[in-house]
């Protein structure tokens, strides 16, 4: 029971990733202006994955004729995530807490 339920899981990763190439590939294939539209606008945990794995050469075809906002936007996820920082937030932007803690 155990191997055919990791079978079945195994199986379903492998398509679901086949799935997922067919769109970036589907994006390397367009113009990189019409490419750069859509990127502009879609949710960075998306765009990350797919920028990720667009060729580099196209992808900075792309970046060039994104947003100013959405190519910053990309840019720092991308470094945050080579880095090896996995988080959504940008912690830079958090308030910086001072002082020390009162004994009420």
């Amino acid at each position: 029971m155990e191997s055919r339920i990791g079978t079945a899981t195994e199986q379903k990763s492998a398509e679901d990733g086949t799935r997922f190439k067919s769109i970036v590939t589907m994006y390397e294939g367009m113009k990189p202006k019409d490419a750069a539209k859509v990127f502009d606008r879609l949710e960075m945990g998306v765009l990350f994955e797919i920028a990720s794995q667009i060729a580099p050469r196209k992808m900075s075809d792309i970046l060039g004729l994104m947003s100013p906002e959405a190519a910053e936007r990309l840019t720092v996820e991308l470094a945050r995530r080579a880095s090896g920082d996995r988080s959504m937030g940008n912690s830079a932007e958090l308030p910086k807490i001072e002082g020390r803690p009162t004994n009420r």
